[in-house]
């Protein structure tokens, strides 16, 4: 069986040149630029179509963060400053998983951040408008007969597990690679995928390049 990855978040990091004596350059170094890209490799599942998945935003922050805390307080647009979590891109829109495939990246977003030593991702979702198309044509949504499960009917955030820190540093480049691995995250229930659906259980791992 393939697996299928999801490669999301490059962090590439820098500081701004100062164009005059005033400026204030100990500030400057102690910003850097986080960029989100995602990618992908094959999906196991010859009868699905499309996975289509409305991503909100993705945010960090420096606190670790486990799957409770992941999903508080994600309906906020601007969450940057509840519990320390910083926004890096904000896409709101809906993308097909599978389209990206064989090292295929879409540019999600990039956000100025402190220098710092970053322990918490999530993903943030809208299950209401993501969905999973066959191949036969049949939609599966969170409404649909028979249909997706997702953890709730609103917005999600989903914990990215981390192999270890992601150290940003001022005029340095960090990647961080992100396996999604919808092979495992969409289970099926029962035995027939166009008559029982799918439930929605994330599996989601970062690891520095």
């Amino acid at each position: 069986m393939h697996r299928y990855s999801l490669t999301i978040f490059s962090l590439a990091v820098g500081i701004a040149v100062a164009g005059c004596g005033g400026a204030d350059t100990a500030g400057l170094n102690r910003r850097g630029t986080i960029a989100v890209q995602l990618t992908d490799a094959p999906f196991p599942t010859d009868s699905v179509k499309s996975v289509d998945i409305f991503v909100v935003r993705v945010e960090g922050r420096v606190a670790d963060v486990d799957e409770a805390s992941a999903d508080q307080n994600v309906t906020s647009e601007d969450s940057s400053h509840t519990d320390g979590w910083k926004t890096l891109a904000t896409p709101n829109a809906s993308i097909d998983l599978l389209a990206l495939q064989n090292g295929v990246t879409s540019a999600l977003g990039e956000a100025k951040v402190d220098t710092a030593s970053y322990r918490g991702f999530r993903l943030i979702i809208d299950p209401s408008k993501s969905s999973v198309t066959l191949k036969d044509g049949q939609t599966l949504t969170s409404t649909s007969s028979p249909s997706v499960a997702f953890p709730s009917a609103s917005r999600s955030g989903i914990k990215i597990d981390l192999s270890a820190p992601i150290q940003v540093s001022a005029g340095g480049k960090a990647t961080l690679v992100v396996d999604f691995d919808v092979g495992n995250s969409f289970v099926m229930r029962g035995n027939s995928l166009s008559k029982n659906g799918l439930l929605f259980k994330p599996v989601i791992h970062g690891s520095v390049k």
